[in-house]
């Protein structure tokens, strides 16, 4: 299905450079932004478990005094 938009000659400028139509350049901005969440989501849940490890550590090395 089709409809006819209207879209600001700059923003569709922006779409082009990412597919060769609209509709094409939309889906892989949104492919792009996808992927980019989940990358900062796996650098975020990466984070975590380094600074859990690192606190538990701390935990274990000064119990001990």
């Amino acid at each position: 299905m089709s409809k006819v938009v209207r879209i600001d000659e700059e923003a569709l400028e922006v779409a082009l450079k990412y597919g060769k139509n609209l509709s094409l350049g939309v889906m892989k901005m949104e492919e792009t932004i996808e992927r980019y969440e989940k990358t900062r989501r796996d650098h975020n849940a990466i984070e975590d478990m380094i600074r859990r490890t690192i606190r538990e550590e701390l935990e274990i090395l000064t119990s001990r005094y």
